[in-house]
């Protein structure tokens, strides 16, 4: 069901949610609601806030150093699996996400830092189109 908060549309069902959002920082907060609620309706309350998190850190990131419109879009199966595509430029992966933090005075290099950090899967791929996907992973919890 269609559900629309502010400027942005979020299309959300039990197990999928589908959104498309613009430059606007103000635009986060409903997505950012709706994968809480997702990861909380597929078994992962106690990791919804850090799902969350990093969806707000993608978002972000994807509206600073990508190209409005942004797609998101987040299934629930075994596990949840959420991909946020933009139209930017791209980045280099290598530079942007490594195995140590950032450094203590560095401006940037710390949203995607904290991203993994706090799902189980990060993967990046830019496409033929020039758009940037990054998918993030929550794998299913053992019983």
């Amino acid at each position: 069901m269609p559900t629309t908060y502010c400027a942005v549309s979020v299309n959300v069902d039990a197990h999928h949610i589908e959104a498309t959002i613009g430059a606007d920082p103000g635009e986060i907060a409903p997505v950012r609601a709706a994968v809480h609620d997702l990861a909380e309706r597929a078994g992962f309350a106690d990791r919804a806030d850090d799902l969350a998190l990093a969806v707000n850190e993608l978002i972000a990131n994807a509206q600073e150093h990508g190209a409005a419109p942004i797609h998101l879009v987040a299934d629930a199966d075994a596990g949840v699996h959420i991909e946020v595509t933009d139209s930017g430029g791209g980045f280099d992966w290598g530079e942007a996400v490594q195995e140590h933090p950032p450094r203590p005075y560095a401006r940037r290099g710390r949203g995607l830092w904290i991203v993994r950090q706090l799902v189980d899967r990060v993967t990046v791929e830019r496409n033929d189109d020039h758009s940037t996907r990054v998918r993030i992973d929550l794998n299913q919890q053992a019983a």
